[in-house]
């Protein structure tokens, strides 16, 4: 079967299913329901797609670069007006497999305000938020039918602080973080009367921010040898970026000609990185290698690999990939990011300027120059 991305065999695609003349109104072919031997067309295809080498037809387990594919074919072919989308598709499915019907609608509905589909604008949160919010409610929902409480309104304070005890740490909060925007939205659709989360709190011991010993990180660009890996390590280690934020990079945010780079954050302001010459060279030799490797690809964003350079839905390389490369070469992501924000912090002592390389808040930049340097903690009396 010839890649999707080859030019002349999409028009000749085209011409078969006879998408020229199918267009929806967002200008994506869709499918003729009613043209018998185009469904016929479409079947063949995709079994084409589903089939790999070794065995005809895997339809148990296929393997990524075949599902990247289907993905790719589904995504242009299907009706709906965006992309199919597997985060919130396997969301979909927790909520319908969900046996009380009241909860089953009010986490439907949860989702559909997740997605700025509910009835007040808002802004949609990102496919795998809406997933991980789901999968945090599904054990504490099940719980709650166990004890005979089949609607979301038989909620109350006591059942959610019950719910939240005897878990710790990141199961706590993700937990708790999922109870209060689902009754949130509950309470703004008017599917319960009162939000029993709003009073809730959850306290965090943070820890205190701490430097790598400089042996773990001394040499870390010389054990790889991948231009994408070497751009992405620098990008943590110099400008101290969080792995969610590598992966939503995309082309038109590089500025090669003016040496900068946009990092889009939703609900701020943009935060713009001047790159040093060193790590110019990096991004360039990314942007050369990935040209040569995929010269059709149309993915917008800055890092893909070898399933979302062919994807046509344009979809991000998923952040456990960066996890993953920075477990192999033995720092993680986070400690990394931590150990460049606080050398800084002790060279200059200055939060304003913390904030202008990083990004921080105010608060995340006060507290880096405080660990950093101790003397400067104000007493419990002011002068």
């Amino acid at each position: 079967m010839p890649h999707t991305t080859d030019k002349r065999t999409r028009e000749e695609l085209a011409r078969l299913l006879y998408l020229g003349k199918l267009q929806a109104t967002d200008r994506r072919p869709v499918l003729d329901t009613i043209d018998r031997g185009q469904l016929a067309f479409q079947a063949l295809l995709f079994e084409c797609l589903m089939s790999l080498r070794d065995r005809p037809h895997p339809l148990a387990q296929p393997r990524k670069s075949a599902m990247a594919s289907i993905s790719g074919y589904l995504n242009v072919i299907c009706r709906q007006p965006r992309h199919l989308d597997l985060s919130v598709a396997r969301a979909r499915q927790y909520a319908s497999a969900i046996t009380s019907p009241a909860f089953a609608t009010a986490v439907h509905t949860f989702i559909d305000v997740l997605l700025g589909q509910g009835s007040k604008p808002s802004l949609a949160r990102s496919s795998k938020t809406i997933e991980n919010y789901v999968a945090a409610l599904l054990d504490t929902i099940k719980a709650w039918g166990a004890q005979g409480l089949g609607d979301p309104r038989e909620i109350t304070k006591k059942h959610i602080e019950d719910a939240l005890k005897p878990l710790r740490g990141d199961q706590a909060r993700r937990l708790h973080s999922a109870l209060r925007t689902l009754f949130r939205a509950l309470k703004r659709e008017r599917l319960i009367f009162r939000d029993p989360a709003r009073s809730i709190s959850l306290a965090i011991n943070r820890p205190v921010p701490t430097a790598l010993p400089s042996d773990r990180v001394a040499g870390l660009l010389d054990r790889i040898d991948d231009p994408r890996e070497r751009l992405m390590v620098a990008l943590v280690a110099i400008y101290a970026f969080l792995p969610g934020q590598l992966v939503q990079l995309r082309r038109t945010d590089f500025d090669r000609s003016k040496g900068r780079l946009r990092l889009r954050r939703p609900g701020r302001t943009d935060h713009v990185v001047y790159l040093d010459e060193f790590t110019l060279r990096l991004a360039t030799a990314w942007e050369l290698h990935r040209h040569h490797r995929w010269p059709d690809s149309s993915n917008a964003h800055l890092f893909v690999n070898r399933n979302t350079a062919v994807d046509d839905s344009g979809q991000p390389i998923s952040t456990a990939a960066v996890t993953l490369l920075f477990q192999r070469i033995g720092v993680p992501a986070g400690r990394l990011r931590m150990d460049r924000i606080v050398d800084e912090a002790r060279h200059s002592a200055d939060p304003l300027r913390l904030m202008e390389l990083f990004g921080l808040s105010t608060y995340s930049a006060t507290r880096y120059v405080l660990t950093a340097h101790p003397d400067k903690k104000p007493g419990p009396i002011a002068p």
